[in-house]
């Protein structure tokens, strides 16, 4: 099934080795029945394929340990291609659960990665989004959230209505008349704004 999206000789046979290689083809398989479009499903099995070289060093042939999979996100630096590490890993998840022993991805440091990670996902396969236009509406969503719970400390996201997302917008501008940069972009894009106020399928 990969060479429905890969045609080299040499990928192929990367993408088929590492700890994940014999599950590739069942992933290539996964993401064409989903539907999804062929730049997006290329971008996650070369995430995948990134990720099974990294594990094949730690526990090949062994089940996954959650330690290898916090190990490889640690290996990220900034927050975009940790989101897209975190997806991708998820559709590995579900695709091979046997082939890891804990869940993934962890998110003790990062309670907010499981609803970016969706987010990421969605923008991606239904919104058909790319990459690096993806990476500026994932930062705009995280510093949403944060200005959320720094002003409504412990109320729920479901309780989120368009006056938040209005008033979100207002701060950013107001930082942007004393700074100078356009903050106020951040969260006015239309699909941040449309996403946390009525919310997306999974």
């Amino acid at each position: 099934m990969l060479e429905f999206y890969f045609s080299y000789c040499g990928v192929l046979k990367r993408l088929r080795s590492g700890a994940l290689g014999g599950e590739m083809d069942r992933l290539a398989k996964h993401f064409f029945t989903l539907g999804y479009r062929r730049a997006t499903a290329k971008i996650y099995l070369s995430r995948i394929a990134r990720f099974s070289q990294f594990a094949a060093t730690r526990c090949d042939p062994m089940p996954i340990h959650q330690d290898v999979v916090d190990s490889y996100l640690c290996t990220f630096t900034t927050d975009s291609p940790r989101i897209g590490a975190v997806s991708a890993l998820g559709h590995a998840l579900r695709v091979a659960p046997e082939r890891f022993i804990a869940s993934v991805p962890s998110v003790d440091a990062d309670p907010d990665a499981p609803l970016l990670a969706s987010f990421s996902d969605h923008l991606g396969r239904v919104r058909g989004l790319e990459p690096k236009t993806r990476e500026g509406v994932l930062l705009g969503g995280r510093r949403f959230l944060d200005w959320f719970r720094h002003h409504h400390p412990g109320q729920d996201l479901e309780a989120l209505a368009a006056e938040h997302v209005l008033a979100a917008v207002e701060h950013r501008l107001s930082l942007s008349a004393t700074s100078g940069t356009p903050h106020g972009s951040d969260f006015s894009h239309p699909n941040i704004s449309s996403v946390f106020v009525l919310g997306w399928p999974p």
